[in-house]
């Protein structure tokens, strides 16, 4: 049997659409592997798998198996949509569109011996495959790979760290992206392997393979010769629908890729703010950042990564809305199912925009050098307190915060407000000339290992993906 070729999708967005994944944010890759006729395409590859599998157990001919196949790569959506309106059946509307392609011989073995969902849960889990490895995780791959050349070029150039908004201890700027590495590449690789684990099935109405055991000698062999051909594995256990737990982790799972890539975007967003100014998105010439303040340069697309991000979160509430199906099946799933396709869609796009973004960021690496200064050296009150203990004093942290803050008010350097005090320029004076450069300047000698860690996280992740 053939591999599956896919309808090629419109390289346009449909201006009549409804959802905005196929108008203002369509994307013909995306659509490719998502559309509604890759949908059906997929369907039609498993009842071509079908019709293989029969020939081979001898319940009708190779030549059969072969215009089966032939008239399932043939199906349009359109044709299929068409035939629905008559069939008031998805499924049925397409067995019908390839039985008309047939010749009378042929026409019995369509579909034969299945039921709607062993084609439907089948095809959908191959179809959330290969949207998830062969689009959505090279595009975190690409923006990882952008990442870990950010990293590199500013593993050394200083940065203020944020807590609670506030100035921390100094950093690395190649640091702060490190941790994105990592996130994202953890997230990719469980991407990967949770689509690895998308099952299907051939078991029949309600899973006890009822209908196969009448015609093949080995039902549950059938199963997995059926699958095999599309490169699936059958489920351990199914009723008329496979277990809704793969698709739901890989949903969430997508949702965790979707909260890192909108955490790393809000960064980013934040230091573009007017005030601190530490990065900014390229503005493209002929660009308008407000239709009336002409001065403005907004961070839109780390804005609108954030706000696609919401979009994947509520699938995963959709999804595990779906855990529950009475008994052997109902049909409370039929059409909120249909919407999974949106948590890929939008992370692929996500990883597409911020990568684009990140590519052509622009490092202000003099604004990160202002704001280290901002506090005039107060950022090194950890390690004056620390020195303060090292050398004896018993109530060392209190000592360092009045300092710091006095050395704020007063508008000085830490290292001049620690000399002018008569307690603390005796413990000074003990400080090793190592230890008082780093009050004396904290943004060049206070920033711990973080040039050594982000070399490491970039190393590993090299090697990783």
């Amino acid at each position: 049997m053939k591999a599956i070729t896919l309808p090629e999708p419109s390289d346009q967005p449909n201006d009549a659409a409804i959802d905005p994944l196929d108008s203002r944010y369509y994307d013909p890759e995306v659509a490719k592997y998502l559309s509604e006729a890759s949908r059906i395409a997929y369907q039609a590859y498993l009842e071509a798998a079908l019709a293989h599998t029969l020939a081979e157990e001898g319940l009708c001919s190779q030549e059969i198996a072969e215009q089966i196949e032939q008239a399932s790569q043939s199906i349009t959506a359109r044709e299929v949509r068409a035939e629905e309106e008559t069939t008031r059946h998805d499924i049925k509307a397409l067995v019908n569109c390839i039985k008309a392609k047939l010749d009378d011989k042929a026409k019995p073995y369509v579909h034969f011996g299945a039921t709607s969902y062993d084609i439907i849960a089948s095809a959908q889990a191959l179809q959330l495959r290969e949207a998830a490895t062969q689009v959505v995780a090279p595009r975190l791959r690409e923006l990882i790979k952008t990442l870990t050349a950010i990293a590199d070029e500013h593993a050394e150039t200083p940065q203020i760290g944020r807590t609670h908004g506030q100035h921390a201890v100094p950093i690395t700027f190649g640091f702060a992206i490190a941790e994105y590495i990592s996130r994202l590449g953890h997230t990719t690789v469980a991407i990967e392997a949770l689509a690895g684990e998308l099952v299907g099935k051939f078991s029949g109405a309600v899973g006890a393979y009822n209908a196969l055991n009448i015609f093949v000698n080995d039902p549950i062999a059938f199963e997995q010769n059926v699958l095999a051909k599309v490169g699936l594995k059958p489920a351990e256990y199914s009723t008329q629908i496979v277990q809704p737990e793969p698709i739901i982790r890989l949903v969430d799972e997508l949702a965790i890729a979707a909260g890192i890539m909108a955490n790393l975007a809000h960064d980013m967003r934040n230091l573009q703010r007017t005030e601190i100014g530490e990065t900014h998105e390229r503005f493209e010439a002929g660009q308008t950042g407000s239709s009336t303040m002409a001065h403005k340069r907004n961070p839109w697309n780390f804005e609108n990564v954030v706000s696609m991000s919401k979009q994947v979160t509520a699938q995963t509430i959709n999804a595990n809305l779906n855990i529950s199906s009475e008994h052997q099946r109902d049909l409370t799933d039929s059409a909120s199912s249909r919407f999974y396709p949106i948590a890929l869609a939008c992370v692929a796009s996500m990883a597409s925009r911020l990568n684009r973004i990140m590519s052509t960021l622009e490092v202000d690496s003099g604004a990160m050098f202002r704001n280290l200064q901002l506090t005039g050296g107060a950022i090194a009150a950890e390690p004056l307190y620390l020195l303060f203990e090292k050398y004896g004093h018993t109530a060392a942290h209190e000592k360092a915060k009045a300092l710091a803050h006095k050395a704020m008010e007063d508008d000085k350097p830490l290292a001049v407000t620690v000399s002018a005090d008569q307690e603390a320029l005796a413990y000074w004076q003990k400080f090793t000339a190592d230890e008082q450069k780093i009050i004396q300047n904290p943004e060049e000698h206070y920033t711990g290992l973080a040039a050594q860690k982000t070399r490491q996280i970039i190393d590993t992740w090299k090697n990783a993906l």
